[in-house]
């Protein structure tokens, strides 16, 4: 035999079974929790009709099936009648009554949906929005797509972070301080702390784009000094050889006008010289050749 508990719960479901089709609510037969015990000295046959089962309330639960107990009492022409009427209430059609019927369930209008709405709600001023997004667009001025949704972002978490706050303010007793609706002071306060992290995290995303795009830009701005140099310094090699020329050239020259005028004041300077530049295994270069031509 079952326990008090199961069979109690069993009973609950089968009442809440019989709401939902559609039939009173019929109570439990008042029945003795455990039976009167079965006296020895009685036969089989009434000891079988003293156990057998009796009909309760479970029984009188109709089969699942069309149709419904509910509806055994319409007559066909009304639920007809009923049908063609509900294929008439189709909703809103239109974009703007679309738009219109979902926010026909907007409460606090705090939370962030899928495709990210937002909206200014009708006891609120548009136009501290307006300035709000527009002082933090002349603050930061957004250069790329990017920072213009994150600065967005920033505008609309400020405003429902400053909404949450009118909302706690509503739960509290101007008088006494104290909390007049826990849960909803309780819930306001998640949605604070949730639009005030989403505040930061753009904030803290911006910055962190900025400083990594300011980074790139200096590396390449050194690349280019970088280039610069190097290019300076291959050209100031080449000058710096052509100087060397130069003065190679000018010694050159100083040393030819030399060997003129020594050849002018001694008829047998070139017989000297090049026995001289034979006694140490040397020549004359082209230079003084040509020059002595």
């Amino acid at each position: 035999m079952l326990s008090r508990k199961i069979r109690r719960a069993e009973e609950h479901k089968a009442r809440k079974a019989a709401r939902k089709a559609g039939l009173p609510d019929i109570p439990a037969p008042a029945t003795a929790d455990i039976p009167a015990p079965v006296e020895a000295n009685v036969p089989d046959s009434n000891l079988q009709a003293a156990v057998a089962p009796q009909e309760t309330f479970l029984d009188q639960i109709p089969e699942p099936g069309f149709p419904l107990p509910a509806l055994a009492g319409i007559s066909p022409a009304r639920l007809a009648a009923n049908r063609e009427n509900a294929k008439l209430s189709c909703g809103a059609r239109s974009p703007e009554t679309r738009a219109i019927s979902a926010q026909n369930h907007t409460i606090h209008g705090l939370a962030r949906h899928q495709n990210g709405t937002f909206k200014i709600l009708t006891s609120e001023d548009a136009t501290a929005f307006e300035k709000l997004s527009e002082s933090l667009i002349a603050e930061h001025s957004p250069q790329t797509p990017t920072e213009s949704i994150l600065i967005n972002t920033m505008a609309q978490s400020s405003w429902l972070a400053a909404r949450t706050q009118r909302l706690q303010d509503l739960c509290i007793d101007s008088d006494t301080g104290a909390i007049t609706d826990e849960k909803k002071f309780s819930l306001y306060m998640r949605y604070q702390t949730t639009h005030t992290r989403a505040f930061h995290k753009c904030l803290n995303d911006l910055l962190k784009l900025r400083a990594e795009k300011r980074k790139a830009d200096l590396g390449f701005e050194a690349q280019r000094i970088e280039s610069e140099k190097h290019e300076l310094k291959k050209q100031s090699h080449y000058w710096d050889v052509l100087k060397k020329d130069a003065f190679a050239c000018r010694e050159l020259s100083n040393l030819a006008a030399q060997n003129c005028d020594a050849r002018r004041q001694n008829p047998a300077f070139d017989a000297e010289y090049e026995a001289l530049l034979a006694k140490h295994g040397l020549q004359k270069n082209a230079w003084e050749a040509g020059s002595a031509a």
